[in-house]
């Protein structure tokens, strides 16, 4: 079964903050509640990451998985080569720049599980999934910009 989230929120940040924590992936340990830990297993020739390893833990499943990342001006997308729970793995942040200071950035994600999971489980971890991703993302560069 493939589930999908969006989650829509505005940063007080310009898109180069922004950008600069999401390829940071190594920091996800730190702002992120599902990551246990990460390793760039590739990266490009300025250094953004482009295949990465990570293992993860929430709502009682764990994983390790590796995704491969695209990096483009305002955007970055990665998706899953492999993994042990998860068949589908898709996901987008798309940076608006709204002249003000302030960024909306916009979280879609995409996931099937090889697994079966209650469906209250699975909407609290949309929910979980979606915050992090957002909330955790703002927190953390103002964190560092603010």
């Amino acid at each position: 079964m493939t589930v999908s989230v969006q989650s829509v929120i505005t940063i007080e940040a310009g898109i180069p903050e922004i950008m600069e924590v999401m390829a940071d992936v190594k920091s996800l340990v730190d702002w992120s509640s599902a990551h246990r830990a990460v390793e760039i297993r590739e990266a490009d020739a300025d250094g953004w990451p482009i295949v990465v390893w990570e293992k993860i833990s929430q709502f009682g499943v764990s994983d390790e998985m590796v995704v491969k990342y695209e990096w483009y001006d305002g955007e970055v997308s990665w998706s899953l080569v492999e993994s042990g729970t998860q068949d589908v793995q898709n996901a987008r942040y798309q940076l608006v720049d709204k002249g003000d200071g302030t960024t909306e950035v916009t979280f879609d994600l995409e996931v099937g599980l090889k697994i079966k999971l209650p469906g209250m489980v699975m909407k609290k971890a949309q929910k979980s999934i979606a915050d992090t991703a957002t909330k955790g993302l703002r927190d953390e560069v103002l964190r560092r910009y603010g």
